[in-house]
């Protein structure tokens, strides 16, 4: 019996699934370049051609990758559209550093993303393909949040947070026990306004 069209796009929607969470342990792992999409098809068990025929390419893959990030981060701040600003900092900073720890595969993925974006080679493409663009909302509901808990410099703070997300990425590619959310913690202490 054949499948129903809502039965194939589900089974479409779980391949494609399948393919990006190999495609994000496997370049963690061994980094973006050395990944091939046939490795990412063998560890996803599926056939060879699946990745390029959902994906287009690796780069195209890496680029999913990203966008699912950012609109799962877009989905979690409408969510909590009005909360307050500390809330809102906390859940950017998170997402940034391990994703929204959703369930146990989401911080192990987010653990991956975090490694994969500290790859130069990953980087370079996200950067061809615009994904500081593609953040700019992001970021300005980062300086919105900035200003609304009173920060005295919200540029400056602005920086600090984007360095030490940066810096933290690229420690825990580099050593898979590396406190991420103690790092957390102690940016967005840095930058909430403290009275005397």
């Amino acid at each position: 019996m054949p499948r129903t069209p809502e039965a194939s796009a589900a089974v479409r929607d779980t391949t494609r699934a399948r393919i990006r969470r190999a495609a994000v342990l496997l370049m963690a792992e061994q980094g973006y370049h050395a990944t091939t999409l046939r490795q990412v098809a063998a560890r996803a068990e599926v056939a060879d051609g699946l990745p390029s025929r959902y994906f287009g390419s690796k780069a195209g893959l890496l680029i999913d990758v990203a966008d699912g990030w950012r609109e799962r981060t877009r989905v979690a701040l409408a969510a909590h559209e009005g909360d307050d600003p500390e809330a809102t900092l906390r859940l950017l900073v998170r997402s940034a550093l391990l994703g929204l720890d959703t369930s146990p595969e989401e911080i192990d993925e987010g653990r991956a993303v975090s490694a994969l974006l500290a790859d130069p080679q990953a980087r370079d493409v996200l950067r061809e393909a615009g994904a500081d663009i593609a953040s700019a909302d992001l970021l300005r509901a980062l300086d919105e949040a900035l200003l609304r808990i009173g920060s005295p410099d919200p540029e400056g703070d602005r920086l600090v947070l984007m360095a030490g997300i940066r810096g933290g990425l690229v420690l825990a590619a580099e050593d898979a026990d590396f406190p991420l959310r103690r790092l957390e913690d102690a940016l967005l202490d840095r930058v909430r306004p403290h009275t005397p």
